[in-house]
C-alpha cells in the first residue's frame, strides 16, 4: 500500500514539474521573452524530474564507484536543494511585500520598464501605467513621480512614455512629475526622492511596479533611507510571466545587498 502511494505521489510530482516547464516556456513561445528565470526554472524542474525517475538510483550507484563523483553528486543535489529553499523563502517575502498597502496620503513612484518602438509602452510597462492610473483615480489628491531614463534602443524615455499615456487617459498633468535620468531601480528612488523633497510631496510612498518586483524595490528604497512608509500598488502581471520573473528575482535580489 505504501509503495503504491509513493508511486502515485511520484507520478503527480512529475506531472506538476512537466506543467511547470510548460509555464516557464510560455513567455518565450508567446512573447519571445527569455532570461535567467526561464533557464533556471526549467533546470530546477528537470533536476526534480531526474530525482523522481528511476534514473536517480542508477546515477547514484554509478557515482558511488568513486569518492570524487560520489561527493560531487551529493554537492550538486545539496546546491539544488539549497537554492529551492532560498527561492521558496524569498518568494514568501515577495508575496508579502506585494500585498502591503500604502499609507495615506502617499506619493506614487511609478517605476519604468522598457519602451517599445515608436514610443509605445511594452506589455509590462502598460500594466504598471494602468495600475498607476487606477490608483490616481481612486486617490485624486495623490501626485506621481514617473521614473525611468532613455535606453540606447528607445526613442523616448520611460518616464516620458508613462507621462504621455497617463495624460492621454485623462490624468491631470499637474499631478505628474517626470524623472528621466534613472537607469536602474537604485537611481529610480534616488532621483525620485529628490523631486519629492523639492516639491514638498508626501513622503509616504506608493510604489507602482509588478508584484514580483515589489520586495526588491522596497529593500532598495529602505537601504537609501527613503520614504516615511513604503506601500505597494502592484500591476496585473500576465499569468505566463509570473514564475519566470519570480525566479529571476531570486538572482537579482542578492545584488541589492552589495549596492
Amino acid at each position: 500500500m505504501k509503495k503504491a502511494v509513493f508511486i502515485i505521489l511520484r507520478i503527480l510530482g512529475a506531472a506538476l514539474l512537466v506543467l511547470m516547464i510548460g509555464w516557464f516556456l510560455a513567455p518565450f513561445f508567446r512573447w519571445g521573452t527569455y532570461n535567467i528565470g526561464n533557464v533556471a526554472g526549467i533546470s530546477l524542474c528537470l533536476w526534480g524530474l531526474l530525482l523522481l525517475s528511476p534514473l536517480r538510483k542508477k546515477i547514484t550507484a554509478l557515482c558511488a564507484r568513486h569518492a570524487f563523483t560520489k561527493w560531487l553528486w551529493r554537492i550538486v543535489n545539496a546546491c539544488f536543494a539549497a537554492f529551492v529553499l532560498y527561492g521558496a523563502a524569498l518568494t514568501g517575502f515577495i508575496l508579502f511585500a506585494a500585498a502591503k498597502q500604502p499609507q495615506q496620503p502617499s506619493t506614487v513612484v511609478l517605476l519604468g520598464a522598457k519602451v517599445s518602438a515608436g514610443g509605445r509602452p511594452t506589455l509590462i510597462l502598460d500594466g504598471r501605467i494602468t495600475a498607476a492610473e487606477k490608483y490616481l483615480n481612486e486617490h485624486p489628491d495623490a501626485n506621481a513621480v514617473l521614473t525611468g531614463g532613455k535606453g540606447s534602443d528607445e526613442n523616448i524615455s520611460e518616464a516620458q512614455c508613462m507621462y504621455n499615456e497617463l495624460v492621454s487617459r485623462g490624468v491631470d498633468p499637474k499631478r505628474l512629475y517626470i524623472e528621466d535620468r534613472a537607469t536602474d531601480t537604485v537611481e529610480n528612488f534616488k532621483y525620485s526622492w529628490s523631486i519629492i523633497e523639492d516639491k514638498g510631496l508626501s513622503k509616504n510612498l506608493a510604489v507602482v511596479t509588478d508584484g514580483f518586483h515589489q520586495f526588491r524595490a522596497s529593500v532598495i528604497a529602505k537601504k537609501q533611507g527613503i520614504g516615511d512608509s513604503i506601500g505597494s500598488v502592484s500591476a496585473e502581471t500576465k499569468w505566463e510571466f509570473i514564475p519566470t520573473y519570480i525566479v529571476r528575482e531570486w538572482f537579482a535580489f542578492p545584488l541589492v545587498l552589495f549596492k
